[in-house]
């Protein structure tokens, strides 16, 4: 259950806390030791009236993206310099309303205040999540429950693996040559390399042709024919001729009607655990705050009324 499905039973206050737990373990990420192997202090770029951007900065800016895209920019320079030039306008502008005073303007004032907690109860609640990390034990028993109770989540139709090689109808000559290519099939060449080499089918053709698994009415209808008349795995069928060429197809498996094992789906059920022990820590936080929380209705009550002169 997501974080938001599992608040919506909660006051909505207490939504104010329910951040994503992606978000938390970026904010994890961002303090992991490939991070803070960099100097924090060393300046990247130098504006008007002594402002600076540091590593720091650069650091807490790309903090909240996939590790990948953090990887990514710390490894191009190019990239870096564009961030450290866009933080270091914003910090230039900054300066300039702050010296004009428009840091006391009231909504300002208060933006930056709503700025700042969302940043420390952003890391307050990824510190939480460090301490209440479950244990492997607890998130297995968690997910084989969740597995359990599924109903028909994890049940699959019937399914069929093969690999094809498919070649362009041209004429006569295609057929000729997709029956010679069968001929060499089944006199033991190899059915993978003649795919990379020969299927004009290229998402396929770089793995040999292997298409993975599929149901009843997934494949054109020649095709789904002729892979229901092969016996056994390892049978190779005759040319088929589709609208897309001519196939030719070998059997590797068939899969019965039934329900996935706990193991293939184990580590989804270990991740949607995590989230959710996670999640019932960061309730139980939430409502032992809002107790003592005291809610001013009237004055809410006037911000919807109109204003009057």
């Amino acid at each position: 259950m997501s974080i938001p499905k599992l608040l919506a039973t909660v006051v909505p206050l207490r939504r104010v806390l329910a951040i994503s737990l992606a978000l938390a373990a970026c904010l994890a990420a961002a303090q992991t030791p490939a991070s803070t192997s960099f100097n924090p202090d060393n300046v990247l770029a130098r504006g008007p009236a002594n402002t600076t951007i540091t590593v720091a900065d650069v650091l807490s800016e790309i903090a909240h993206a996939p590790e990948a895209e953090r990887k990514a920019v710390l490894a191009s320079a190019d990239t870096l310099q564009q961030i450290a030039s866009n933080l270091l306008v914003r910090r230039v502008l900054a300066a300039e309303a702050q010296r004009d005073g428009l840091a006391r303007d009231a909504i300002v004032a208060a933006a930056l205040a709503v700025a700042r907690d969302r940043i420390l109860s952003d890391a307050r609640l990824a510190r939480l999540d460090a301490q209440n990390a479950p244990s492997d034990a607890a998130l297995d028993a968690y997910a084989r429950g969740m597995y359990q109770a599924s109903g028909t989540r994890f049940d699959r139709p019937a399914q069929t693996h093969a690999r094809h090689i498919l070649l362009a109808n041209t004429g006569a000559e295609s057929l000729n040559k997709a029956q010679e290519m069968v001929a060499k099939l089944r006199a033991g060449a190899s059915f993978e390399e003649l795919a990379k080499a020969n299927s004009i089918d290229t998402g396929s053709a770089i793995r040999g042709g292997d298409l993975g698994f599929f149901g009843a009415g997934r494949m054109v209808r020649p095709f789904e024919d002729a892979v229901n008349k092969l016996a056994k795995p390892g049978d190779i069928s005759d040319p088929v001729e589709s609208q897309f060429g001519y196939h030719i197809i070998r059997l590797e498996e068939r899969r019965e009607k039934g329900r996935q094992p706990y193991e293939e789906v184990r580590k989804q059920l270990i991740d949607e655990a995590r989230t959710a022990l996670l999640n019932e820590s960061r309730v139980a936080k939430v409502q032992s705050m809002a107790k003592d929380f005291v809610m001013e209705r009237p004055a809410i009550e006037a911000m919807t009324k109109p204003a009057t002169n």
